[in-house]
């Protein structure tokens, strides 16, 4: 083998390497983008700056991959490599990061809410029982009920000369 065939198979070696890191890179980035929706608001709001900017890197690192893999663009195959250590980097410290924030505590909104829950459903429980299982909205006293059931559970009274059972 001479020198630029031994070049070439170090250049194609180094580019399949590099595709499959770039992969690797969108994966992670994705598996990062629901890790950090899961967070939720506040907290993830800076996480969520830092992954739109690692995107845009992405993005660059692609075009400038595509260009490295021109004739020519050993001197960019470097400098793809130094980005793409770049944003692994990045990488490695947002979801450091949200690991970290999905260990902690709730925040004070979550808490909020899960507390709004919990005293909406035990208020629509004591509802239920004060009406003895009967939702006063949405249900029509008239509709599907016999005239002895709206009698026996809505207290509907006949009027003087009518009866329940016509003859």
């Amino acid at each position: 083998m001479n020198e630029a065939t031994m070049n070439e198979a170090t250049t194609e070696e180094t580019r399949i390497g590099l595709a499959a890191k770039i992969a690797r890179v969108d994966q992670r980035l994705e598996e990062l983008e629901q890790e950090i929706e899961e967070i939720g608001e506040p907290a993830a709001s800076s996480l969520r700056e830092r992954l739109q900017a690692l995107e845009v890197e992405r993005r660059a690192l692609k075009r400038n991959y595509e260009e490295a893999c021109r004739p020519g663009g050993k001197r960019r195959m470097r400098k793809v490599d130094a980005l793409l250590g770049h944003i692994e980097r990045e990488e490695a410290s947002v979801g450091h990061e949200a690991d970290f924030l999905n260990q902690s505590a709730p925040s004070s909104v979550t808490l909020a809410v899960q507390s709004g829950v919990k005293m909406v459903s035990a208020g629509s429980e004591r509802l239920k029982r004060i009406l003895g299982g009967h939702h006063p909205f949405g249900e029509s006293v008239f509709v599907n009920h016999t005239h002895d059931n709206l009698r026996d559970h809505y207290g509907l009274e006949d009027r003087p000369g009518e009866s329940s059972k016509k003859a």
